[in-house]
């Protein structure tokens, strides 16, 4: 369903905690996955004024669109999150699929799929539910007792999120627009409204003091041909307006053409990769980027304020694959690749910047740096003084935000290897030569991780040519190999497993004919294994990674069973098969379209053994005996047609596996009078 629908803060607070407490996981991710720190080392750092605990974070992006998402990056170390890039035109047509992680990287999607509103309530969501499992004591750190102050050594907890926002000035300056800055820098109203909808049973973390100044820095996307005086008029409409510190994206084709054909074809060998020849000239160029933001620092500093950049953008290139729709003429490429591209940007910048800053602040610049990000190379660019460092292409591979502890355990590791207990020590130890000039130290380890990154195989075509094994069957509704490998690589964490009776039911479909009930042959209804897949419709924008990396074909969200939350959602989404299961204090009900054809079972609840549930498929509506599996009549039907008993043990396998089963989903854990929902 590629319209995303946020849920209740309710639902996703109910599923929080009690998946945690009866399964040891959130959203899915194992508590044995979560970051909880690193004995004797603090990865604090700050960014533009503000702490953090640690310099990683997701990139804007499907990471950190909806509040799950932005809730599993926290669990996995991420704490300074750049938020989905928004705009005025918050009613875009993406094209589906839209993400090819299959060994490199390509994307045709950009900026927020939510309304402006959602995306704000999204926001604050998430703002909020890492505060709660923070005063929870989820991660089994001790709370912050106070906020961080000004000067202190960051928390482990303390956390940054950052707005982003593209792609022109008439937009950034609307009504609307001012209005959803305005309610992130300040979003009281919205913390005050959601405080209220936190589910009776958790009534004492209504008390929580909720910081309402969730954003105070932006990154401006200078994307889709932004134009130099565009992108000057922005940033000072941000500082002057707003008050925000505002960084600048770079687009990697500031080093001109002929260099990135150069890195792409002869260093890198992706021969086949062909960069748009538009964006070299529609974009910033890399001198006009210097003077522009020298400019924009004058203005920043005189008002206490600060412009970094970032680099990079991802990179336009032709569509020279068959995977996305053949309308898309370019798309955006990421991961290995661009990191060699992105980092000898990001040097000589840097490098260019400082040489010919007249002023002793203005040659401390701020750097931010996410293109290729992986295990591989992120302490790298953490000894490079880059803050943050975030991650986009790697985390959407099989693991999921899983991978991110990797990162941090690996920057870690190399702390711990030079003696360090500090990043400051870090960046100053990392050379070599201890380096006591933190700015020429940073600037020294980033020539370093350019030199390497050059000469390192890790970003060659001979490195990411693979693809995702297949196996040769196809999926179906149930049985498939259960790898799980779809539930970690879905951003939106739309994918989750659900338990199953698999004792062999035998049964006989019926057909109507001239009044009559007729029995057809016997069959048997049999389940191979006890954990099913399904998806939760709602949170599934059909990106299609679950079906990149799926070895079976037919792909997770288009096979599996898709859920809605509301009955209303599954009767306007009607050109999508589904499923809704209603729980009333009397009834639990599935109403199921497949093939277009709407079916539905309802059973009592505290029902006596035996006693009949009543089904309802295209031939009209019947009474069925749920042991002898006998049906009878209710109401006047076809004259010719099928009674499909096997649809109808179908609809009861889900609704007992995803309603009442010992795994905590969205859907059940909409029903507080279920929990805990354990068996």
């Amino acid at each position: 369903m590629p319209e995303l629908k946020p849920l209740p803060i309710a639902t996703l607070l109910r599923r929080l905690v009690y998946e945690f407490e009866h399964e040891n996981k959130i959203y899915d991710l194992p508590a044995s996955k979560f970051w909880r720190g690193a004995a004797d080392l603090s990865l604090g750092v700050r960014s533009h004024g503000k702490p953090a605990g640690t310099p990683f974070g997701p990139a804007a992006g499907p990471h950190t669109q909806m509040a799950q998402n932005i809730v599993l990056g926290w669990l996995v170390g991420a704490r300074i999150f750049e938020l989905k890039t928004i705009q005025i035109n918050d009613r875009l047509t993406i094209p589906r699929p839209c993400i090819d992680a299959t060994n490199v990287g390509y994307n045709v999607e950009f900026s927020q799929e939510l309304r402006l509103e959602e995306s704000l309530e999204e926001y604050v969501k998430a703002w909020m539910l890492l505060r709660i499992a923070e005063e929870l004591g989820i991660l089994g750190v001790p709370k912050r007792v106070a906020p961080t102050q000004k000067d202190a050594a960051p928390h482990f907890y303390d956390c940054i999120f950052d707005l982003s926002c593209g792609y022109n000035l008439e937009g950034i300056a609307s009504e609307r627009v001012t209005w959803f800055i305005r309610s992130m820098m300040n979003a009281s109203e919205e913390i005050e409204r959601l405080r209220q909808e936190l589910p009776r049973e958790f009534g004492c973390l209504r008390d929580i003091e909720f910081d309402p100044q969730i954003v105070s820095t932006a990154t401006l996307s200078t994307f889709h041909g932004c134009p130099p005086n565009e992108i000057e008029g922005i940033v000072d409409h941000l500082l002057r307006v707003h008050g925000l510190h505002v960084v600048i994206k770079m687009n990697p084709t500031m080093l001109g053409r002929e260099r990135v054909e150069e890195l792409l074809h002869q260093v890198l060998g992706y021969e086949d990769i062909q960069p748009n020849p538009a964006a070299f000239e529609s974009g910033l160029q890399f001198h006009e980027a210097i003077a522009l933001v020298r400019r924009l620092r004058r203005i920043a500093h005189d008002r206490g304020l600060q412009v970094g950049v970032k680099f990079t953008n991802t990179l336009e290139v032709l569509n020279h694959r068959n995977f996305f729709p053949s309308s898309e003429k370019v798309m955006y490429l990421s991961g290995a690749p661009l990191f060699p591209i992105a980092i000898e940007l990001a040097y000589k910048f840097h490098a260019a910047y400082v040489e010919t800053a007249q002023e002793p602040w203005d040659a401390d610049l701020p750097v931010s740096f996410s293109a290729g990000v992986d295990k591989h190379n992120f302490a790298d660019c953490v000894a490079a003084g880059m803050v943050p460092v975030t991650v986009c292409t790697d985390m959407l591979k099989p693991g999921g935000y899983a991978r991110a502890v990797e990162y941090l355990q690996a920057l870690a590791d190399s702390m711990k290897s030079f003696g360090c207990h500090t990043l400051e020590e870090y960046i100053h130890s990392y050379s070599g030569a201890k380096i006591p000039d933190r700015t020429v130290a940073a600037a020294t380890n980033l020539k370093r991780v350019w030199e390497n990154a050059l000469a390192d195989a890790h970003y060659t075509k001979q490195k990411n040519s693979l693809v995702p094994k297949r196996i040769g069957t196809k999926l179906w509704v149930f049985d498939c190999v259960t790898c799980d490998k779809c539930i970690p690589v879905c951003p939106n964490n739309a994918n989750f497993t659900y338990v199953v009776d698999t004792t062999p039911v035998e049964y006989r479909d019926f057909i109507v004919r001239d009044g009559e009930l007729e029995a057809s042959e016997k069959k048997s209804f049999a389940l191979k294994k006890v954990r099913q897949i399904g998806n939760f419709g709602q949170f599934c924008n059909e990106c299609g990674n679950c079906d990149t990396f799926c070895p079976e074909y037919g792909g997770p969200y288009v096979e599996k069973p898709t859920f809605f939350s509301t009955r209303e959602d599954w009767e306007r989404f009607d050109k999508w098969d589904g499923f809704v299961i209603e729980h009333t204090g009397e009834e639990d009900r599935i109403f199921a379209r497949i093939k277009g054809e709407r079916y539905s079972l309802i059973q009592k609840r505290g029902a006596s053994p035996g006693e009949e549930e009543l089904f309802t498929c295209p031939t009209g509506i019947f009474a069925v005996h749920p042991e002898t599996l006998t049906v009878h009549p209710t109401e006047l039907y076809q004259r010719v047609g099928e009674v499909s008993i096997g649809t109808y043990l179908m609809l009861r396998v889900l609704l007992d596996g995803v309603l009442r089963g010992k795994n905590i989903n969205y859907v059940n854990a909409a029903f507080p009078d279920l929990r805990p929902i354990s068996q």
